[in-house]
């Protein structure tokens, strides 16, 4: 028996102090729920943690980037959605126009309520946004770029591979053209003839500037310059140019026999056409990356190229061209231009919002004169074309929507098991964690009693000294 070292004492007190450690670390876990109260309770764990935290939180915020995104398509559908009905209306005002039991005054109205429609058209365009971002003026469409200033790319498809193209254009392009025979003050011819259905009312009392102002206001109607040579208090030539290129645009005469005669017309209905320019491709052996199934068409100075898959561009040949002779002409298209939103958690988790440009010039209806029958005959076409053009427009967006839906209701699932396992790594299993408490508790209790009978151990040291 000893009596300088109590060593059942210390063993109990060594015991105890490691009974009531786990003890107040199963308290901790059970009053906070948390199962890593330090990262020694489970290094690993504590470490995919903090990742999946991290990652969770990204998780939350790009749902909200993509809500974001459903609301940007959603605020230019709202806008494409009112141009869509104008558009209608304005085809409604074409069909109506086009009969001939309106008269040209009634036409002028209905002209006067399209010009209206097309600049609200432009309006809409303009200042539809989002947080200050202008949706529908071509900002989030790609971008695309000509080495010359007398060409551009208009329309690019989705599927046009972003690099360099080339053609090679000849301007052959004219405008149809007609010259009457000199006319003079007095031998103006009596009657009437139309020039793409807009009628023209002659007086053998007209003077040649009566004449000319007649012509002029019959051009205005039908998109038709008149020039004239001469003198118009004497004698005159006059000559109708149409403002268009190519053979779609045409100069049509009706008139009698009497009346082409007195004018110098061939015939008494004629029709002149205009001619088209050419363009070649070059494909990817001459360093551009068309491809030998390509097909190129031109109308007018407008050229347009399309492939399989989609693939379609459209390019546009300015009045500035100057002399006509071939040019080799480069154009190149980016991905640069679409709104880029953020739909995952991790980088480059990204979609690209793509919104074309959508104004009276990019839908065609900038040329609407619907001044005549003719005229109103031929806005049917281009409204029709226009309407189809937005139904794509809207179609894409409506694409991306359902796209971005789909993408919340992944990621909503995505962090809804992260958040699981995280739980798994972190929460305390209360009733386990209960059952560890109870077992440290007793062990406790005995220890502390232990301790108590060991440190009385020495009290029979007394007993042999006496």
């Amino acid at each position: 028996m000893r009596i300088n070292t109590n060593v059942a004492a210390l063993r109990a007190c060594y015991q105890l102090n490691s009974t009531d450690s786990k003890l107040s670390t199963s308290l901790g876990k059970l009053s906070s729920g948390n199962k890593l109260l330090e990262i020694k309770d489970n290094p690993v764990g504590a470490s995919l943690s903090v990742k999946m935290k991290a990652q969770i939180k990204n998780l939350d915020r790009a749902t909200q980037n993509t809500n974001d995104g459903i609301s940007v398509v959603e605020t230019a559908e709202g806008a494409l959605n009112e141009i869509h009905s104008m558009l209608q209306r304005m085809n409604v005002l074409s069909v109506q126009g086009a009969t001939e039991t309106f008269a040209d005054d009634d036409r002028a109205s209905i002209m006067d309520e399209m010009e209206q429609i097309r600049d609200e058209i432009d309006r809409v365009a303009k200042q539809t946004d989002f947080n200050t971002k202008p949706l529908l003026d071509g900002t989030f469409e790609r971008r695309t770029y000509s080495a010359v200033d007398y060409a551009d790319i208009t329309y690019v498809s989705d599927t046009v591979e972003a690099g360099d193209y080339i053609i090679m254009y000849e301007d052959t392009a004219t405008q149809a053209e007609v010259t009457l025979t000199s006319l003079s003050t007095g031998s103006i011819p009596n009657g009437a003839f139309e020039i793409n259905g807009a009628r023209v009312e002659l007086s053998e009392n007209d003077t040649l500037q009566d004449v000319y102002e007649k012509l002029v206001e019959a051009g205005d109607k039908t998109d038709i310059s008149v020039s004239y040579t001469g003198s118009l208090t004497s004698s005159a030539v006059f000559t109708f140019t149409q403002k268009g290129y190519g053979s779609q645009e045409t100069i049509d005469i009706l008139s009698n026999e009497n009346m082409a005669a007195a004018l110098g017309l061939a015939s008494d209905n004629i029709s002149v056409s205009g001619r088209d320019g050419t363009a070649e491709l070059y494909v990817k052996t001459d360093g551009s990356l068309f491809k030998s199934s390509a097909i190129c068409t031109v109308s007018g100075r407008d050229v347009t190229v399309k492939d399989f898959g989609g693939f379609e561009m459209k390019i546009e040949i300015k009045d500035n061209i100057g002399t006509k002779d071939r040019r080799k002409i480069s154009f190149g298209v980016t991905d640069i231009g679409p709104m880029t939103i953020q739909i995952g958690a991790n980088e480059y988790q990204e979609l690209d919002i793509e919104i074309p440009e959508v104004s009276s010039k990019s839908l065609g209806i900038d040329k609407i004169n619907a001044r005549t029958a003719r005229g109103c005959g031929e806005s049917i076409t281009i409204t029709q074309n226009a309407i189809s053009r937005i139904s794509e427009i809207r179609s894409k967006i409506g694409a991306y929507q359902n796209r971005m839906e789909h993408t919340i209701s992944t990621l909503e699932v995505t962090e809804e098991n992260m958040t699981a396992s995280l739980s798994r790594i972190e929460d305390v299993d209360m009733a386990e964690e209960m059952t560890q408490y109870t077992t440290y508790n007793v062990m406790t209790q005995a220890a502390t009693s232990m301790l108590a009978q060991a440190n009385q151990m020495a009290d029979k040291v007394l007993q042999l000294l006496q």
